[in-house]
């Protein structure tokens, strides 16, 4: 009787157990998606963020070229050239990330900076790093202008 007794009790109360806690660290999680197949961080290229902007029937930019230089005082100077594919000026913003030989963040991402892009013409994005010596590798990230 008295077990029947606890049992009863005990119910309610382990009905009312929070959900196990997700603060603290956690493992990653790797992104399967057929629609993204290498979502991850692509060192010296240019990654458009946003589906407007590039999709398969109807892409409203392109990059044309891409590129590195070291400046007179050793800074790494990323050069971006995008071309606006609609008959329609565009106002689209970039940023860039600078890293060392072994793929660590040297600085943080710059600012966004707006690019204006004519109908059916090219502009030209450009960023240069705060750092020199240890600087490597760059990653640029394109949005459609906020």
């Amino acid at each position: 009787m008295k077990k029947l007794i606890l049992a009863a009790l005990a119910l309610p109360l382990a009905a009312c157990q929070a959900p196990p806690s997700q603060e603290g660290a956690q493992l990653g999680v790797r992104v399967d998606d057929a629609r993204a197949p290498t979502a991850r961080v692509m060192y010296d290229q240019v990654v458009i963020l946003d589906k407007s902007l590039q999709s398969a029937t109807a892409g409203k930019i392109a990059i044309e070229n891409q590129g590195t230089r070291r400046t007179a005082t050793g800074t790494l100077n990323v050069i971006v050239q995008v071309r606006n594919r609609t008959d329609f000026p565009q106002t689209i913003e970039a940023r860039a990330s600078y890293f060392d030989a072994g793929f660590a963040p040297t600085e943080k991402p710059s600012a966004w900076n707006r690019l204006y892009l004519p109908p059916n013409a090219v502009a030209t994005y450009q960023e240069s790093s705060m750092g020199a010596a240890n600087v490597a590798h760059y990653y640029v990230e394109i949005r459609e202008a906020r």
